[in-house]
């Protein structure tokens, strides 16, 4: 019975039949915090109603609504109710599914927003959605339900006790009105659980804001069974954990994974230092328990060694274990930040830096993509190995990229024992390399009778000379980091590491629906959001609705065909086009902006297969473009990919501004990304986080534009050209990798500024220049810089369409 027409009978009925039963429960429950010995605990796959403790009624979907977006509320009790049911689904991790018994939809937070006082919904159960996801958390006499995305609890706005209050989401506290009981079958509330201890399934959540199952990392490697002979692996939702961090030598196969976007997201931290703890005391993390992991986070020690004149020496992460594993993992301070004390460590990704000696000690450490980067301004150096001299293997720097605050000034290191044994092999060198002498003595030990070498290192810093020594092609074949790795039991590490972090940072990294980049100035890019959301799957619907006057967000669910090869649909101003998980696709056709079209976005969609086979490979006589944008203004193209188009991936034409092109997938391709077609020079345009591979032209090509900002892009396998600064353009290229490129960034004309820093080049050929004046990015829009060797592993893995945008 839909909710308008509910009687009060019912509700009547309902009191007298469980009512009185439940109301007392719960007054002895407010009373004493008592439990009921005999109450079960909430069971997956039982199917609740939700009793609001402080109102008395029920979570409910309106009009007993199957549409998705409809809002919830609370309504009195009733029978039979099926828009009052709720059946609670197991999604592991102790999360779970509240789907509705009627619609067959999930309680869900709008685009995972975390802002407080948001109206929940029901929307089409998704899997790797976090807003779909909730904990049950025991709070007075009922039980929170907190939000896995946002950290917020279920909660009826103002504490309402009328029948149609708006349920939201708030932050969670111990106010019963964001206390629910679970009735099964009109049954009584299940007793809430008064303690919590490591699940059974190995896995365990951390969150400072008490949404998950601990509230510090220490806490959850405390509840770990000793002797473990399984993994553990303990979730850190976003935060600043200001804590030490021990892992026991007795509690082996432990992983810590950061659920950020990011690892600077999660941040461990403490300010120890060896005044007070001595330096291998002053550690802000522990690890003793052999084979450790950690991915997508950071260990920081932000003591600062200008405080003091002595005892200034403090470590933020000390490995005393074999067989670890970082996989894109950020480690910070100042002197003496990363000591590996024992056993072999393997540092795939991920960021170190410090002032001197910050890579130090006994153990066998390979870092492999790693950026390394020294931050004081006299310089430093980078490592102070104390290898046995019986061990073949200290430390390796393999494809590092090493940069620094000044040039001329970096050091790789020194002995910190006489035998101390460290190669530098294949890294990308920047001017902060001392080039004359990279090395030097320590405490009585002298740097030519360690075992310091390098191999075929490239960039500003790499020279060979007397002080230099170089690896042999037959020397380099035994320091490679499988051989560095192997030991007596031949652990590898290094392909499943990889493997393994990119599919849980996948299943976990969440995704903005705010334009970042030049499209967030000026105003901003928000398309439709002012007006109605609507899903397509039919291509008249997607047009309807593109083609509107009015603002709309068109969710695409399916694959759409343009029924006229080649045909570019007119998308209007006030639009976002957002294909639903990876469903979306618009097929034998593009999309134009026209002339004063604005504030329109495109994201995850697959477009393309409009090549003609005639046509190649010069596509100069079907000029049928993936997205074209004339005199268009705010536009965000983001989560996309372009497959077999005939002529341009992308053209930004004849002024377009406030563009920002972000994590989109362009290869196989002769023409990808064209920027121009105009005398004037007034366009702003945001390039960041793209994979184009297997390209020959337009890569792009960007000519006459006021502010071009290209980051953390991907160029690989480019024939022709990579970033070519055309016209007037002012050209700014940071933290870019460039594998097997041909003229990586340059000024195609004398009129062009082009600066670049952090870059890498792997295998590159032709010019790689700078030149004029450009601008400074930040004065514009905040950003974040990924490490360049941290780059292809995060492109490859998050451009084109997510499973987790547009649900």
């Amino acid at each position: 019975m839909p909710a308008t027409l509910r009687q009060p009978w019912l509700r009547q009925r309902r009191a007298a039949l469980t009512g009185g039963l439940v109301v007392a429960a719960v007054g002895a429950l407010i009373g004493s915090q008592v439990l009921p010995s005999s109450a079960a605990n909430p069971v997956a796959g039982t199917t609740y109603e939700l009793k609001n403790v402080k109102s008395s009624m029920c979570l409910d979907v309106p009009g007993a609504s199957r549409t998705a977006g409809a809002q919830l509320q609370q309504w009195g009790c009733t029978d039979s109710s099926s828009w009052q049911q709720f059946t609670l689904l197991d999604r592991g991790s102790g999360q779970y599914w509240l789907q509705n018994a009627n619609s067959g939809q999930c309680v869900d937070v709008p685009g995972g927003t975390g802002t407080a006082g948001t109206r929940l919904q029901q929307w089409g159960c998704a899997s790797g959605q976090a807003n779909q996801l909730w904990t049950l958390r025991t709070s007075g006499s009922g039980y929170q339900l907190a939000n896995v995305a946002s950290g917020l609890c279920v909660s009826v706005k103002d504490g309402s006790t009328a029948s149609g209050a708006a349920v939201v989401q708030d932050t969670c506290t111990t106010n019963n009105r964001m206390q629910w009981a679970l009735l099964a079958s009109g049954g009584p509330t299940p007793a809430p659980t008064t303690t919590t201890s490591a699940p059974s399934t190995g896995k365990a959540t951390v969150a400072g804001d008490g949404t998950g199952t601990y509230k510090t990392v220490q806490a959850a490697i405390d509840a770990v069974g000793t002797g473990n002979k399984s993994r553990v692996t303990i979730t850190i939702k976003p935060g600043t954990y200001r804590e030490i961090v021990t892992v026991p030598k007795d509690k082996p196969f432990v992983t810590l994974t950061g659920t950020g976007s990011s690892a600077k997201d999660v941040v461990i931290v403490n300010n120890h230092s060896a005044g007070e703890y001595g330096t291998s005391g002053s550690a802000t993390a522990f690890v003793y328990g052999a084979d450790f992991a950690a991915s997508n986070l950071t260990f920081s020690n932000d003591f600062d060694e200008t405080s003091t004149a002595d005892g200034h020496q403090a470590v933020a992460l000390k490995v005393d274990a074999d067989r670890a594993v970082f996989n894109g993992v950020r480690v910070l301070g100042d002197q003496d930040t990363l000591l590996v004390n024992s056993g072999r460590t393997y540092f795939k990704g991920g960021y170190v830096e410090g002032t001197v000696d910050f890579i130090f000690g006994s153990g066998t450490a390979v870092f492999d993509s790693t950026s390394i980067y020294e931050k004081r301004s006299t310089g430093g150096p980078l490592t102070a190995a104390k290898t046995d001299a019986g061990s073949k293997y200290g430390f390796l720097l393999y494809r590092t990229t090493i940069t620094g605050a000044t040039n001329n000034t970096t050091q790789f290191g020194r002995p910190w024992g006489p035998d101390g044994q460290v190669v530098v092999r294949e890294s990308t060198l920047s001017a902060t390399i001392r080039t004359a002498q990279p090395w030097t003595d320590m405490s009585g030990n002298t740097w030519q009778k360690a075992r310091f070498f390098e191999y075929r290192n490239t960039g500003a810093g790499a020279t060979a000379n007397s002080n230099r020594p170089q690896l042999s092609d037959s020397q380099a074949a035994e320091y490679t980091p499988a051989r560095y790795l192997a030991g007596s039991d031949q652990w590898n590490p290094i392909t499943a590491s990889a493997t393994t972090s990119a599919a849980a940072t996948s299943a976990s990294r969440s995704w903005s629906n705010t334009a970042d980049g030049f499209a967030s100035t000026d105003g901003g890019t928000t398309g439709g959001a002012a007006g109605t959301t609507v899903t397509v799957k039919t291509y008249d619907d997607l047009v309807k609705y593109a083609t509107s006057s009015s603002p709309y967000v068109v969710r695409i669910a399916a694959s759409i065909t343009v029924p006229t090869l080649g045909h570019e649909i007119p998308v209007t101003s006030n639009k976002t086009l957002v294909g639903v998980g990876t469903s979306g696709k618009i097929l034998n056709g593009g999309i134009i902006l026209r002339s004063g079209v604005r504030n329109v976005i495109i994201r995850n969609l697959t477009i393309g297969e409009t090549a003609v086979a005639s046509d190649d490979p010069d596509d100069k006589d079907f000029d049928y473009d993936g997205i074209q944008m004339d005199t268009a203004n705010h536009v965000w193209i983001d989560h996309n990919t372009f497959t077999k188009i005939n002529d341009g991936y992308i053209d930004s034409r004849k002024d377009t501004t406030n563009l920002t092109v972000s994590w989109n997938r362009m290869g196989d391709h002769n023409k990808t990304f064209g920027i121009g077609w105009t005398e004037n020079v007034t366009s702003k345009i945001t390039i960041h986080h793209n994979w184009i591979y297997n390209s020959n032209q337009r890569n792009p090509s960007v000519d006459n534009v006021a502010r071009a900002h290209l980051y953390n892009n991907y160029l690989q396998n480019v024939t022709s050209y990579g970033n070519n600064a055309r016209g007037a353009t002012a050209m700014v290229v940071e933290n870019s990798y460039f594998e097997k490129v041909k003229d990586p960034y340059f000024a195609g004309d004398a009129t062009a500024s082009v600066s670049q820093s952090g870059s890498v080049c792997v295998s590159c050929t032709g010019k790689k220049q700078t030149t004029g004046t450009t601008f400074k990015p930040s004065d514009y829009y905040a950003y974040t810089l990924d490490p360049a060797a941290d780059v292809p592993a995060l492109v490859k893995t998050y451009t084109g369409p997510q499973a987790n945008i547009g649900n």
